[in-house]
């Protein structure tokens, strides 16, 4: 009887720790999720930082070319000339005159109903900004189409213009302007097209 007690005493004993091993061992897994401790995040590297702060600062140098792309289209189909001889190169200033006063005096004011047109018009960036080559007196830059959305009598039309971006002293300007015409929209590039056409 004795010796049945015991076994029995001992099978239990046995039973305890085996329960208790299992309960700290789990304990111990969930006490590691639990801590509250936050996973240590990776560290960029000096060359991940450099990589990053180069295309943050290639997006915000794109988005500052079409903004001004646009700005200056509008201004030049609302005969603005002083705001668009201001974001113009010399060389792109030539076919108005040699000098600012020149350049504005070639915008003459449109008159009231056109005018209300123009300025109710729409201007955007047409497809992808594509890298030109120099032609003629025109330096390598960027090639831009804008297109000028209106409504003239009801009906809906578009102008679209090319134009040669280049940056001046870290200043993004109109170099070159010029009409794409509707059969260039088939070309695999119309803004290419537009600025490379001979003169």
């Amino acid at each position: 009887m004795k010796r049945r007690i015991a076994a029995v005493t001992a099978a239990a004993a046995t039973a305890v720790l085996v329960v208790t091993g299992c309960s700290s061992s789990s304990g111990a897994k969930e006490g590691g999720k639990e801590s509250g401790k936050p996973t240590a995040k990776k560290t960029e590297s000096a060359a991940e930082r450099q990589a990053r702060e180069y295309r943050e600062a290639a997006a915000k140098d794109r988005a500052k070319m079409l903004e001004v792309a646009v700005a200056y289209q509008k201004a030049t189909a609302l005969h603005d000339g002083d705001t668009s001889c201001r974001m113009m190169t010399e060389q792109g200033r030539s076919l108005r005159g040699s000098s600012h006063e020149a350049c504005v005096k070639f915008l003459k004011p449109l008159d009231g109903e056109v005018r209300k047109t123009v300025e109710a018009a729409s201007f955007s960036v047409t497809g992808d900004p594509v890298d030109v080559p120099p032609v003629g007196d025109h330096p390598a830059g960027t090639g831009v189409m804008v297109t000028e959305e209106s409504k003239p009598d009801g009906r809906t039309t578009y102008q679209r213009t090319a134009l040669r971006m280049v940056k001046v002293q870290g200043t993004w300007l109109v170099d070159q302007g010029e009409e794409v015409y509707d059969s260039e929209m088939k070309h695999s590039s119309p803004v290419y097209s537009a600025l490379m056409r001979s003169h």
